[in-house]
């Protein structure tokens, strides 16, 4: 399965809950939420077992918002790969 296919079918169950009637940036507010979880995960000297679905629950928050915007998610990253490749590490130390 695809990343935009993932994004359409969590898509089409969080239009079924009837949430998404909030602003995109209400939106990032609760992307931002998810990753306030994933931290709380990782507290100890490594993340907990919940830590994958906190960052599972990250992941479908943005490629939500990236669908319900009529962003092409899959072409955005791969885009956005190719640009950081070209960029090299900008003097960045390995």
């Amino acid at each position: 399965m695809q990343l935009n296919d993932i994004a359409q079918q969590h898509f089409e169950w969080v239009e079924e809950m009837g949430w998404h009637n909030k602003t995109p940036l209400e939106a990032l507010a609760l992307v931002a939420s998810e990753v306030g979880e994933a931290i709380n995960e990782c507290r100890g000297e490594k993340p907990t077992e919940h830590f994958g679905e906190e960052l599972a629950d990250i992941v479908l928050r943005v490629i939500d918002l990236a669908h319900w915007q009529g962003i092409d998610i899959e072409q955005v990253l791969l885009a956005k790969i190719d640009k950081n490749k070209q960029r090299g590490n900008r003097g960045r130390l390995k």
